[in-house]
């Protein structure tokens, strides 16, 4: 969905960690009208206090699933905006949305096309430390899984609601392993394009 984005007000009722973060940086489409009335927004922050994401504009787009914009941020004492992909709409499902790992940040992005093939609901990996993002390809029913490193790059698919697989009938991916040496990373210069970038992933990796 294109909307005209604004500058974001401070959030009413932000439990903020003790981040004191100009919300103004970020962008958002006009709040309190259709669709984005009953909002809310949540931040929550690396277990090393590093880095803080704020999930933003949480709304509902079906029934039962929400999604939300998010703004990423660095050094608590003094915060610096480093992500805030405009227009970039990321599953949200509280704790469930994210997972930090050293200087990583995990996410899931809502990635629908026109062409069903070119669908998916990819983990975006942000390498927060170099500034960099790239794909680990999945379907839909990634919002069922977590993440779990094993070793150094290399981490797992854990499946965190069985009955949900088995209900629609998708094969379970739980156990698999991916290694973050063989995913290819763009800077966070084009994180406004990072669904294009996804598709272009999908239709290559097509053919």
């Amino acid at each position: 969905m294109k909307n005209k984005f604004i500058k974001l007000d401070r959030p009413d009722k932000l439990d903020t960690k003790g981040w004191d973060i100009n919300f103004r940086q970020l962008l958002t489409p006009r709040r309190g009208i259709h669709p984005y009335i009953f909002l809310r927004d949540e931040l929550f922050e690396s277990p090393n206090e590093k880095y803080a994401c704020l999930f933003y504009t949480i709304n509902e787009y079906r029934m039962g699933a929400e999604t939300s914009l998010v703004g990423i941020f660095g050094n608590k004492n003094k915060p610096i905006l480093l992500a805030n992909p405009k227009d970039q709409w990321f599953d949200y499902q509280g704790d469930r949305s994210f997972v930090f790992s050293d200087n990583f940040l995990f996410l899931r992005i809502l990635a629908y096309n026109k062409d069903k093939n070119h669908s998916g609901t990819p983990f975006t990996v942000l390498n927060l430390d170099k500034k960099e993002f790239g794909f680990v390809d999945f379907d839909f029913t990634s919002c069922y899984y977590s993440l779990i490193k094993k070793q150094d790059s290399i981490y797992q698919f854990n499946l965190d609601m069985p009955n949900e697989i088995k209900n629609i009938k998708y094969p379970s991916r739980h156990g698999q392993t991916f290694d973050l040496t063989k995913v290819k990373f763009y800077s966070f210069d084009k994180l406004d394009s990072m669904l294009d970038i996804y598709f272009k992933e999908k239709e290559l990796n097509a053919c």
